[in-house]
């Protein structure tokens, strides 16, 4: 048992400095060769003299271990742990929105706003991005899942302190800092797993287990106003806190990595990547994508109950039914993606996301259209989150992905934290400054959520060009 553990830490804590460089090898046998009483015939010769074409990007250097990948068996144990935890991490946080609902109306803390609310909702998922380069380095020095247990620890003590909270300011710490940092450390080291199991059918078995936070974003939504509404808020944040524990703990001890195996990184911070010529298309992209995506997650229900004054069992249904569509769309995503080539079907699918912003949110006068639209958003408007790894890795490769995505996390923390309070004061704007009223007041936020989806598609032709080495459109990538 001693030598199984001691392995498992080392297949953990591995890391590029036991890997030389990556050098071409010629195959061929040198008894095969040419030998001296042979004469090369012309095709040899013309061959010969010909230069032979170099690589046009690092992305089609071959990855030692990425051919040692098994396309699924244990590998579909660690999906069905990642749709738990999403659906325990991601998944708790969705329920936000219906905390901040009952504080709004009950006047729960001495200065809470509504703007203050959605500075905390903002600030967990900015401590989460932020926790990249923390996680990076704890796994390399304490194992992947020790460091995934302090984030258990973080994400429930979040939850159960934020119940006991008197005032705005411990609610702040206990619900953004506490519960992000528990986010943080719980999700990070586990976003590279699955290219240690999956390598054609990546996107899938990402889009499976991302589908868990839409999972349980439909569940928890709906109990948790069932507890506030019967019990009380502070034992709703404890009863969600207990169940993110029952869940999490089994599923992090069940996770494996194969990091040995494929040579994989967990360098916390490196630079280099910001400026990577590839990859520095796929951050810009996700940096006006997440801005997009938490504007239209946090005002949709706020938009039917205020801009269209629909009931709030209604807002809260367009919440449900918009995390049914995580749910649906990203693993159906996941197979588009693996099929169809990974950049190009992220761009069709934000194509669509901005459209339908544009062309049925934007105009929506009634609670039909707005199922529709929440339908449509979340089958497109989320799947940042299932399509980052293969994205990254398709660029990057497996063995550099932890590296690159700590980078790419820390990226998005800024647009994480500042897109619902753009979206916030632009509806300020809109009613104070230019007199508009009701759904009127929303049409700058929303025309800026479906500008910068369909904008940001642009940013991933370069990295479709990138990868190719040509402008070719419809070329499989």
């Amino acid at each position: 048992m001693t030598t199984e553990k001691t392995q498992d830490i080392d297949i953990e804590r591995a890391s590029t400095s036991n890997y030389p460089p990556i050098t071409a090898i010629d195959p061929t046998p040198s008894s095969s060769r040419t030998q001296v009483n042979e004469q090369p015939s012309a095709s040899e010769k013309e061959r010969d003299i010909q230069p032979q074409p170099q690589p046009q990007t690092q992305a089609q250097i071959p990855i030692d271990g990425e051919d040692d990948i098994p396309e699924g068996g244990y590998g579909w144990v660690i999906v069905g742990c990642l749709i738990a935890i999403n659906a325990t991490t991601w998944g708790i946080n969705t329920t936000y929105g219906v905390y901040s609902s009952y504080y709004l109306s009950n006047n729960y803390f001495d200065g809470g706003s509504t703007l203050n609310y959605a500075w905390v909702g903002g600030l967990s998922v900015a401590t989460c991005l932020l926790c990249g380069p923390l996680a990076n380095a704890l796994s390399r020095w304490l194992g992947f899942r020790i460091t995934m247990l302090f984030g258990v620890a973080g994400i429930v003590l979040g939850q159960c302190m934020a119940g006991i909270c008197k005032n705005f300011g411990e609610f702040l710490f206990c619900q953004g800092i506490l519960f992000g940092m528990g986010l943080g450390l719980t999700l990070v080291p586990s976003q590279p797993l699955l290219a240690h199991w999956f390598k054609k059918r990546l996107a899938l078995a990402t889009g499976i287990a991302t589908s868990g936070s839409g999972l349980g974003g439909l569940i928890l939504s709906n109990t948790t106003r069932l507890a506030i509404d019967n019990i009380d808020v502070k034992w709703a944040l404890i009863i969600n806190g207990l169940i993110s524990l029952v869940c999490l703990v089994p599923a992090v001890l069940l996770l494996k990595g194969r990091h040995k195996a494929v040579g994989a990184r967990q360098a916390p911070l490196e630079l280099k990547w910001v400026i990577h010529p590839g990859f520095i298309w796929v951050w810009s992209w996700a940096a006006f994508t997440m801005m997009a995506y938490f504007i239209a997650l946090y005002s949709l229900a706020s938009f039917a109950t205020s801009g269209l004054h629909l009931p709030q069992s209604q807002g809260a249904a367009l919440q449900s039914i918009l995390a049914a569509g995580q749910m649906i769309g990203r693993p159906l995503w996941g197979y588009f993606l693996d099929t169809g080539g990974r950049i190009n079907l992220t761009i069709i699918c934000y194509i669509i996301c901005g459209l339908s912003t544009l062309a049925i949110w934007l105009p929506a006068k009634s609670f039909g259209v707005l199922i529709f639209y929440a339908l449509v958003q979340g089958m497109t408007g989320g799947t940042i989150w299932s399509v980052s790894a293969p994205l990254v890795a398709r660029v990057v490769g497996v063995r550099d992905l932890a590296s690159a995505l700590s980078i790419y996390w820390l990226i998005l923390v800024v647009p994480a934290l500042v897109g619902q309070p753009i979206a916030i004061a632009l509806l300020d704007y809109s009613e104070k400054s230019l007199g508009r009223q009701g759904a009127e007041a929303y049409y700058i936020s929303i025309g800026l959520c479906g500008g910068m989806a369909i904008g940001a598609t642009f940013l991933l032709v370069g990295a479709k060009r990138w990868i190719q080495g040509d402008w070719k459109v419809f070329k499989r990538t």
